[in-house]
């Protein structure tokens, strides 16, 4: 009996969709009769989805243009089986937009758009996707300023995805602003959100840290335990980041022992459990590692977005391997880790599939592969880095902050015009009262902005040498690990190949040797520790004029007890650079460098006679100059930096550091 129903049932809805002159209604029907059908079926059911589509089909012929968006929106959400094509629904999209010019309704013509939007942004295509929520914003009236944050809101996060980090600040920081103005908290919050994950990317962890406590008390506020939950996974995951362990873990554990509770977030159940897993696994604590990635195995079917290739997942599977000692199979993982979170562009992720398989690597007994792997994070890192300079971030957060200080101003004006319509007979005295107000606001406001101006100046200087220290500290902890780590694994080897009498092999290591050698004292110049400025730098010429074709000459004065040690390494680096940067781009056959000090302050001066260049029009490019490092580093020292050069006659550089 059932078998026959559902025969039946599949007849009636083949016939109605490959036979349209036997079920679709003609123009002449009625389309009431119709509307009526659909509001009467099972939204799950395939028969209405059937006519769903009849009505966008029937609305088109009878040129109800609005009508046919208003079925073709609902097709987009609709739950039928025949609704579930995303190919088909961006057809459908299609048709309507190409009737917007006779849509009356701006909230209609931007949602179609919208919707557009978000069909791309589910199959990844974010290029499409961000010029279609650009359409949308571009239709959308004032009335439709709660759609028109969502656009916003669902742009920054496609901007996000795609590695435009500003970009997106920029849409997440205009949808906050409309949805606080329309009092809408929660989507508000959602917006704060994804501003805090930016900053993570960023490396601020502060603000993002400031952003998460204020959302972790809203949510205890409101009893939401869900959303509590997903704070302290988001602030794990930056501890993490930051190194710091015994944080990450407690906010692990303590996010674990809150999914528990109804609804169940299965998701962040799964996302949990396996960094729980990777987490044991990187204490080598092999039995809670098994523990926890077993447990998110069981719940892996209850989310069937998370699949196998998953990188989280295949990480916590990697590093349970690797900890087994099943190191061949932990590689597999890791390269599939690395190559799905390539393909997804997620940052963390290909950080941690680099560093997993660096280690594997190294167990492997692959050393050149371990280093490769290696010089590729570092590299990795640093062009992150590069393209993300906090500095332009800043700007944006110094416009938005600016932006937010006018908006509270504008409200009160409406309040006190609100107020002077009410009560006409106090209009002077308000007006008078008012006009005093704003007067003594805009003096205290540009008073706080210069104040401001300067505090950012100064956190930028702070930064740049914070970020100028630690990368030294960086390089000598690689030089050391390349010196006592694959250095002496390569000493070892050279030895046993001494003792089997292999010449040519013992020749190859003797060349990786020197190499390796010569990676470590080029990321941090050990002679400068041993020697002192004043030698290490007349090492460094020396060795310029014997290793290339340039004639390099110096007067370097030995200024020792003038120079703290911060000082030296920076002059040192800044010396290198120079160089570098003559060998690379002046063509030079000659190469002077003096070394002197002025009065209250010493002198480095590096001059070429090379090809020049025509400054005037360089000016702000030094990007593409290779001087904006330059630049920062003597900027740290608080020193002056002078450009001189001209097309065919060479180029001069003279930094000044006061002592």
């Amino acid at each position: 009996m059932n078998q026959l129903f559902f025969l039946t049932k599949f007849w009636l809805i083949t016939s109605l969709l490959f036979l349209p002159e036997l079920a679709i209604p003609t123009q002449a029907q009625n389309l009431d009769s119709l509307i009526q059908k659909y509001e009467q079926s099972d939204p799950s059911d395939s028969i209405a989805g059937v006519y769903l589509l009849q009505l966008i089909e029937s609305a088109e012929k009878q040129k109800a243009y609005d009508q046919m968006a208003e079925y073709t929106m609902q097709f987009y959400h609709h739950y039928s089986p025949v609704a579930k094509s995303t190919a088909q629904k961006q057809e459908l999209l299609r048709r309507a937009i190409s009737y917007e010019s006779k849509i009356e309704d701006s909230e209609t013509r931007g949602s179609l758009h919208l919707k557009l939007a978000g069909a791309f942004y589910d199959l990844q295509q974010f290029d499409s996707a961000i010029l279609e929520y650009s359409a949308a914003m571009e239709r959308f009236e004032p009335k439709d300023s709660i759609f028109l944050a969502d656009a916003y809101f669902f742009r920054g996060q496609a901007n996000d995805y795609q590695g435009n980090l500003l970009n997106g600040m920029q849409d997440y920081q205009e949808a906050e602003k409309i949805y606080s103005a329309l009092g809408d908290e929660e989507y508000a919050n959602y917006v704060k959100g994804g501003m805090a994950i930016l900053f993570s990317k960023f490396s601020i962890f502060n603000k993002a840290e400031k952003i998460r406590n204020e959302l972790i008390s809203y949510a205890l506020a409101n009893e939401n335990l869900q959303e509590y939950a997903i704070q302290l996974y988001n602030k794990a995951s930056d501890y993490q980041k930051q190194g710091r362990k015994q944080e990450h873990l407690e906010h692990l554990l303590k996010a674990d022992s809150l999914a528990v509770f109804e609804p169940v977030d299965y998701y962040l159940a799964v996302m949990l459990k396996l960094n729980l897993s990777i987490y044991y696994g990187e204490q080598a604590d092999l039995e809670k590692q098994s523990d926890y990635l077993a447990q998110a195995k069981t719940l892996l079917p209850k989310v069937p977005t998370i699949s196998a290739s998953n990188p989280t997942y295949l990480k916590a599977q990697g590093s349970l391997a690797y900890n087994q000692g099943k190191y061949d199979a932990a590689k597999k993982l890791a390269e599939q880790s690395l190559q799905n979170a390539k393909a997804s562009e997620n940052m963390d992720h290909i950080i941690h599939s680099y560093e997993l398989l660096t280690d594997i690597h190294q167990k492997l007994n692959e050393p050149q592969k371990a280093l490769e792997t290696h010089q590729t994070l570092i590299h990795y890192k640093d062009s992150l880095f590069t393209a993300n300079q906090a500095s332009t971030f800043s700007y944006y957060q110094t416009l938005y902050e600016t932006e937010k200080k006018e908006l509270e101003i504008l409200n009160k004006t409406q309040e006190i015009e609100s107020i002077n319509q009410k009560n006409s007979a106090r209009l002077r005295w308000i007006f008078l009262i008012i006009s005093l107000l704003i007067v003594g606001a805009t003096v205290i406001f540009l008073w706080k902005n210069l104040q401001h101006e300067k505090r950012k100046k100064e956190m930028q200087s702070k930064f740049t040498q914070e970020l100028l220290k630690n990368q030294e500290q960086e390089r000598v902890r690689i030089s050391k690990d390349l010196h006592d780590g694959i250095g002496q694994s390569l000493l070892l080897i050279k030895n046993k190949v001494a003792l089997a009498k292999d010449t040519d092999t013992g020749e190859l290591l003797d060349t990786a040797i020197s190499e390796l050698r010569a990676i470590a004292r080029s990321l941090h110049p050990m002679q400068l520790e041993k020697l002192g400025f004043t030698k290490a730098a007349e090492h460094l010429l020396e060795q310029i004029d014997q290793e290339t074709e340039i004639f390099v000459s110096y007067e370097i004065d030995n200024l020792e007890s003038v120079l703290n040690k911060n000082i030296e390494l920076q002059l040192y680096r800044i010396l290198q650079e120079s160089i570098n940067n003559v060998l690379k781009h002046s063509d030079a056959s000659a190469l002077r460098v003096n070394f002197r000090k002025i009065e209250q302050a010493v002198e480095l001066k590096i001059e070429d006679n090379g090809q020049g260049f025509d400054f005037s029009q360089k000016l702000n490019d030094f990007q593409s100059l290779g001087l904006k490092t330059l630049k920062e580093r003597i900027a740290s020292l608080s020193g002056t930096m002078k450009v001189n050069s001209e097309k065919g006659m060479g180029t001069s550089l003279s930094f000044i550091v006061y002592v």
